[in-house]
């Protein structure tokens, strides 16, 4: 009888286990420091394509109980890209004297983008709700998405739940579905899928792992297939993200 009665204990154990349910909310503190990696690699057939590194630090200034403050530089560029037969090679690390005649112009062009800082205001489901550059610079809104990437439901989630956030970018609608895979170990695996329309018209799938204490996202690998005005273009993202 013991034996019986440790056997359904263990049973029900595992299936409360199987059930968890986490509620996915940004939980910076005031002071925390943050690394952002971000790799890009993109393919556009024939006509050519760019590789880039890109990383950044990311300091919360202030927290209260709905807004987060963040403030942010971009602390390093590398880029290699080739389109239409022309080779363009940067990267932010370099003096001028050990770059040529591109990259020196490239680097003309990045330069006050490393100089610049990024202020976010930013809610506990991850919603960027204001972004400002001092000094204001063109251009500068492809890169003040980058520290977390991702929107967090209403509710709890446990494995299976999903849910869909829709943004638009550069003219384009992107629909992201986010599906649980895992719980374990303080984190939640998530499988992304979802569409592109407007200018453009695509694909999206990845995966990504979320740290349920602070509500970073760890790491995340999105590939996008776009084609737009009749160029075929793939888009491979690397990201990660850790406290310092």
């Amino acid at each position: 009888m013991k034996k019986i009665i440790l056997l359904a204990l263990l049973v029900i154990s595992f299936a409360t286990a199987a059930q968890e349910s986490v509620l996915l909310r940004l939980n910076y503190n005031k002071g925390d420091n943050y690394i952002t990696s971000v790799q890009l690699e993109q393919s556009m057939g024939t006509q050519g394509g760019m590789s880039m590194t890109m990383l950044m630090s990311s300091n919360v200034n202030s927290v209260d109980d709905k807004l987060i403050m963040l403030e942010s530089k971009i602390e390093s560029i590398a880029m290699n890209m080739n389109q239409g037969g022309m080779v363009m090679d940067y990267d932010s690390n370099k003096s001028s004297e050990e770059l040529d005649q591109m990259g020196q112009m490239m680097k003309s062009q990045f330069d006050p983008i490393l100089k610049a800082t990024i202020y976010n205001s930013v809610d506990r489901y991850g919603n960027v709700l204001e972004v400002k550059v001092e000094p204001t610079l063109p251009g500068m809104e492809q890169f003040t998405g980058s520290q977390n990437a991702i929107n967090f439901p209403e509710e709890e989630v446990s494995i299976g739940s999903s849910w869909v956030y829709e943004a638009e970018n550069q003219g384009m609608k992107i629909n992201t579905k986010y599906t649980v895979t895992n719980i374990a170990d303080g984190m939640v695996f998530l499988d992304l899928s979802g569409d592109v329309s407007g200018i453009g018209a695509g694909t999206i799938n990845g995966k990504s792992t979320v740290e349920i204490s602070s509500g970073i996202q760890t790491n995340a690998t999105i590939e996008m297939s776009i084609s737009s005005q009749g160029i075929e273009m793939s888009m491979v993202t690397t990201s990660t993200m850790k406290k310092v």
